[in-house]
């Protein structure tokens, strides 16, 4: 008996095209699938050749991908993914044990929850992409797939991790040691928004639920992550000390940041009036279980758009805010890399390239001219 979740190359069912534009279904006896196949509307049984018929019509194939999207397949004809590109949505036995292979790996070596989800996605939209089994993929195919994330406007950014993501499951979980050729995005130079003291005032006065006020509160007077914000408990919080304990943020390290006496005053307003189970932050799932970051960024754009910011900012932009006004107030440099929990320094050095402590001691040329209206 086959293992739950693992797919031997010879249980798949197999797609052929048929001389007369049909397609034709070959499959091992398993009832879930053939209760598939029975589905498809104008669906046949050939019992000379022992084999599925299905028409070869557009509605027919639909029904048909739908109906196998998580059976293992094999489609046999480059010419039938040609003409239905709908086929290359399916993934045969080797496919989806090479996709567990990764998830497992991702797992053990400890990824976080985001990471994975991000190069599984990349794994998925790659084998989407490809007309040939994945077995025989070369690194042009590999490129093929890049080039078409920066035909798509991605960024820098975005390409560099699906590089990553690609070369970690082929090259390392999978031994494809021949795919040895891969070429990255020279990364963008942007630098981060940055929202002024006023504008994040003008923020917090626009969020009138007190746990979101509070929250986003938070996230600005400690640079916390939304991810690391979300899951905030009561024990990470250290009045005395004035400091919150981050367990386990990005890259699975423990750090401290500074605890803000206004902050903590609001923190504390807010528990008042909300019973705190495990999350201080609690979401629509119940006491155990905290807000979510998308229902957050939510939230940040309701407030933005109340507060009149039209400055194209996030949740995140809070976090770069917390390190701009630090610095620009003469906090150093190496202090604000460990309240951020940055590894490296030139990471925190970009927000030198984004204060503007200095630049508003310069004057403008034109200021020193002196036009009066006559001039004008």
């Amino acid at each position: 008996m086959m293992k739950a979740n693992v797919y031997s190359l010879s249980h798949n069912v197999v797609l052929d095209a048929a001389p007369n534009g049909d397609v034709i279904v070959e499959t091992p006896y398993n009832e879930e699938w053939i209760n598939a196949i029975r589905s498809v509307p104008g669906r046949r049984w050939d019992a000379t050749s022992k084999c599925w018929v299905i028409p070869g019509s557009k509605s027919a194939i639909l029904v048909l991908c739908h109906a196998l999207q998580d059976v293992p397949v094999e489609v046999k004809s480059t010419q039938l993914v040609e003409r239905f590109p709908e086929f290359m949505q399916l993934q045969s036995g080797d496919e989806k044990n090479a996709l567990k292979k990764l998830k497992d790996t991702l797992k053990m070596k400890g990824y976080s929850i985001k990471t994975q989800k991000a190069y599984m996605g990349h794994a998925e939209r790659y084998l989407r992409m490809l007309t040939i089994p994945l077995k025989n993929a070369e690194s042009h195919h590999t490129h093929a797939y890049l080039l078409k994330l920066s035909d798509e406007s991605r960024s820098s950014s975005y390409v560099n991790q699906a590089v990553s993501a690609l070369r970690f499951w082929l090259v390392t979980v999978l031994g494809r040691s021949d795919l040895n050729q891969w070429i990255r995005p020279k990364r963008q130079k942007k630098l981060p928004v940055v929202l002024s003291s006023g504008e994040v005032a003008k923020l917090l006065k626009a969020i009138q639920h007190v746990k979101h006020r509070t929250l986003i509160a938070l996230i600005y007077s400690s640079g916390l992550r939304i991810g690391e914000a979300v899951r905030l408990t009561k024990q990470d919080i250290d009045p005395v000390r004035k400091t919150i304990h981050i367990r386990q943020g990005k890259g699975g390290k423990d750090r401290f940041t500074v605890l803000s006496n206004a902050a903590y005053a609001m923190l504390q307003n807010y528990m008042e009036t909300q019973p705190i189970v495990k999350y201080l932050f609690p979401g629509g799932k119940g006491l155990d279980h905290h807000l979510t970051e998308r229902s957050m960024q939510h939230v940040f754009v309701k407030a933005m758009r109340k507060a009149g910011i039209s400055k194209p900012a996030t949740v995140h932009t809070l976090r770069h805010s917390f390190a701009t006004h630090l610095l620009e107030n003469g906090t150093d440099l190496r202090y604000i890399q460990e309240l951020l929990g940055h590894e490296s320094s030139k990471t925190t050095e970009i927000y030198t390239h984004v204060s503007i402590k200095d630049i508003r001691r310069i004057q403008s040329p034109l200021d020193r001219i002196g036009m009066d209206d006559e001039d004008q």
